[in-house]
């Protein structure tokens, strides 16, 4: 049996008591590489009284069939920060899962998805995706504005994660945007930070004024597409 746990937006208070009842008969494993988490593992492992083995890309990807070999035999359990199922390559899991008849149960919990909706913008109306990365290949985030802006949709936009770099701030990010001409100095944008938190920041300014603002790490940014009224509103209360 696989479960996939979901640790939610912040740190280990943010785990359900479903998560840990589950993670506490089987062999636990975490996968903490593809966004930041501000949890402590040893308290963690405290709450479910076992070790926490913790997982790299390798062992996600081109090692899989290692980890499922395990979840054939006895029952798993991995932790994700944020939603369990809300990157590619954990749907890209529980999908192998599957086709090889391994049972697996998931355990969801808040991610950056469903959080964006403080800044006060209607989920409903949230477009594709993106990420800005480190490599500054920006023709996908380009592409993702470009189509949602014409179709009047906000864009939602992750910043990339280095295991060397750290997280990317959120200055950083529009930064390059700014560079590479995708938005304009006084466009007005969105920035959201350390959602889930007691520190959690969201501001609504132009995108000059906030490349050269501090914002805690896990940010992202926001380019709202056509608002409603009471999306207006909201974000002119931010």
């Amino acid at each position: 049996m696989l479960y996939l746990l979901g640790l939610g937006l912040w740190d280990e208070t943010d785990v359900s008591v479903r998560a840990l009842d589950i993670a506490k008969k089987c062999a636990v494993y975490a996968e903490l590489y593809t966004s930041q988490w501000h949890g402590s593992l040893e308290k963690l492992q405290k709450m479910i009284g076992k070790p926490i083995k913790l997982l790299s890309r390798s062992d996600l990807e081109e090692n899989l069939q290692a980890l499922l070999n395990t979840a054939k035999q006895t029952d798993v359990a991995i932790f994700f920060s944020g939603d369990p199922l809300a990157a590619t390559t954990h749907v890209d899991l529980l999908i192998e899962a599957k086709k090889q008849k391994i049972p697996v149960y998931v355990v969801h919990n808040a991610s950056i998805f469903s959080a964006i909706a403080e800044t006060g913008l209607q989920l409903y109306k949230f477009g594709r995706a993106a990420t800005i990365p480190y490599t500054k290949q920006l023709a996908a985030v380009r592409d993702a504005i470009e189509t949602n802006k014409a179709a009047g949709l906000h864009t939602l936009l992750l910043l990339d994660i280095d295991p060397v770099a750290g997280p990317m701030f959120a200055g950083a990010a529009i930064k390059l945007l700014l560079e590479a001409k995708i938005i304009k100095e006084r466009e007005k944008i969105v920035v959201a930070a350390a959602l889930g938190s007691e520190k959690s920041q969201i501001v609504y300014d132009t995108a000059a004024a906030l490349s050269t603002k501090q914002f805690l790490t896990p940010a992202v940014v926001i380019i709202p597409g056509k608002l409603h009224f009471r999306e207006k509103d909201a974000l002119e209360l931010l």
